[in-house]
């Protein structure tokens, strides 16, 4: 193995042990919630702004059931040449934080997000306008809402939210992924720019952990949840239809 491929892993090591340690009281925190959550057949949604985790948990072998993907949006396809050239700035902040609401709201009326659900949001710079427009409506609604978020970056960055508010200000966990400022945290000698961003790793340990959490809880209170296998497996699609089939039975 070369040098810098070595060194790679000794310095993810390194960050790997960090994460647990930053997260121990969060990933406790939110576990709770989450077990609590579906011990009274409440959803846990998984919202992520194009990174990860929205991937890596859904249908996953080892994976909760429960673990739904939330994904919605608004797309306007009337793209004229004329127009795109004079419309001049376009909305205003004013009236794109009214779509976002209006969108947002839409969302909610689906019934799919109810309270005392959780919501499971992911951003590493975590100033995004409607997400943290999400966070606040999903509390408001009395949603338990947990930031799988960058700390140290998103501080350093203007939110895009009126408010001024970040996405680690508005939730009720926060998970640092440790994403240091611009993510990537590795550097080549010689090599102006750092490389190998942290946060889809990080992310990535920290949901899978929490699972465990969640898991553990659960089994201690006698209840068994609903956990995928391999549809890869030679009985797996039977497998997986069954599993699916329970879980929408008891609703865990």
């Amino acid at each position: 193995m070369s040098q810098e491929i070595d060194r790679y892993f000794s310095t993810l090591q390194e960050k790997i042990g960090q994460l647990a340690q930053a997260n121990a009281a969060a990933l406790d925190q939110a576990a709770d919630l989450c077990a609590n959550a579906l011990s009274n057949k409440k959803i846990i949604h998984i919202y992520d702004t194009g990174h990860i985790i929205s991937h890596e948990l859904i249908n996953r072998t080892g994976g909760l059931v429960a673990y739904t993907h939330l994904s919605f949006d608004g797309v306007l396809d009337n793209r004229n040449l004329w127009r795109a050239k004079n419309l001049g700035a376009g909305p205003t902040p004013d009236e794109t934080l009214t779509a976002e609401r209006a969108l947002i709201e839409w969302m909610f009326g689906q019934r799919t997000l109810q309270a005392d659900d959780v919501l499971v949001i992911g951003s590493v710079s975590g100033v995004g306008m409607r997400l943290v427009e999400l966070a606040l409506q999903a509390r408001a609604r009395k949603l338990h809402v947990i930031a799988v978020t960058g700390l140290d970056f998103s501080s350093k960055l203007t939110s895009k939210h009126p408010s001024g508010k970040h996405l680690y200000e508005v939730v009720e966990v926060v998970l640092n992924n440790l994403a240091e400022y611009g993510d990537s945290f590795f550097s080549i000698p010689g090599i102006e720019r750092k490389l190998c961003p942290i946060s889809g790793i990080s992310a990535t340990l920290l949901m899978w952990s929490l699972t465990a959490g969640i898991v553990e809880r659960l089994a201690a209170s006698g209840v068994c949840p609903s956990i995928y296998e391999s549809v890869n497996q030679p009985n797996g699609p039977a497998l997986v239809q069954k599993i699916e089939a329970d879980y929408q039975e008891k609703g865990l």
